[in-house]
């Protein structure tokens, strides 16, 4: 498969010869313009699906470009299904699509906070039990999914919007919180007094928890311009919580506000979800 810059002039050249603008591209294989216009012009190198995808609404023959074996160069599997979930060269289609299962997982994220606060509150008071660390361990698995899911609608909307920082801070608090809930679901395995360690973890994981907040916020109101007050709102909010949360002081204020400020933020991703459907996004 050749590569940049022939490639995305080989792509370029065959458009044109179409008579087809970008645009009209887009519309046939749910690429977005701005993708297109990287490819094109030698900026980024495509997946070999993308250029697939490409092909075949420019109606070529893939074979004719990855050979009739089609056998397709990759990146290695792990690395490539890590891409798909964080959107990394995701249609415009997939992001949009993305947003649905986005503010249902909020809400699950949400539900999930509460039952993991009354199984270490009922752990706290009788003791360890094989069974309530099984739920223990599920819970956290649950809350991982769940948060995963739920901030990659940011992410979607961060690439949809070219909001550079939410995007960041995105990928930022989704490695910080699988990093921290693998630990203690290997502290909850191995500690006899896992509760106190998972403690310890959480008064030293509160300030870069509480920047990384602050970050967020500030790229959710960047999202003012195209979602309307409900993103000013919760931006304000996710900077409160940050600055609450980050102080160790006034940390139970920033848990208070974290409901409502979950609260807003489903809200704002089921707006987003409703202006697609709508076309409006």
């Amino acid at each position: 498969m050749m590569e940049q810059p022939t490639l995305g002039s080989k792509l370029l050249t065959l458009r044109t010869a179409k008579g087809m603008t970008q645009h009209e591209l887009r519309e046939k294989c749910h690429v977005s313009v701005r993708t297109i216009q990287r490819i094109e012009s030698g900026a980024v190198t495509p997946r070999a699906s993308t250029i697939k995808i490409l092909l075949e609404a420019l109606g070529e023959d893939t074979n004719d470009w990855f050979g009739s074996s089609n056998v397709i160069v990759e990146n290695k599997f792990s690395i490539k299904t890590i891409k798909d979930m964080l959107l990394v060269n995701a249609s415009e289609l997939k992001q949009k699509n993305t947003l649905t299962p986005a503010w249902i997982s909020g809400i699950i994220y949400l539900l999930i906070g509460i039952i993991e606060i009354g199984v270490n509150v009922h752990i706290s008071a009788q003791g360890n039990s094989t069974p309530l660390l099984a739920v223990s361990v599920l819970v956290k698995v649950i809350t991982i999914v769940s948060f995963f899911l739920f901030t990659r609608g940011f992410v979607a909307l961060s690439i949809l919007f070219e909001n550079q920082l939410l995007k960041m801070a995105s990928y930022i608090s989704i490695a910080a919180m699988t990093v921290i809930y693998s630990i203690e679901i290997m502290i909850t395995l191995t500690s006899p007094n896992y509760l106190d360690a998972i403690d310890a973890m959480g008064a030293f994981s509160v300030v870069p928890f509480g920047a990384i907040s602050i970050i967020f916020g500030i790229g959710l109101l960047r999202l003012q311009d195209g979602m309307g007050r409900i993103a000013k709102v919760a931006g304000r909010l996710e900077i409160a919580f940050g600055i609450s949360y980050m102080t160790l002081i006034f940390t139970p204020i920033g848990l208070v506000l974290l409901p409502a400020m979950l609260i807003v933020e489903v809200v704002l991703l089921s707006k987003a979800d409703q202006l697609a459907r709508e076309g409006q996004l």
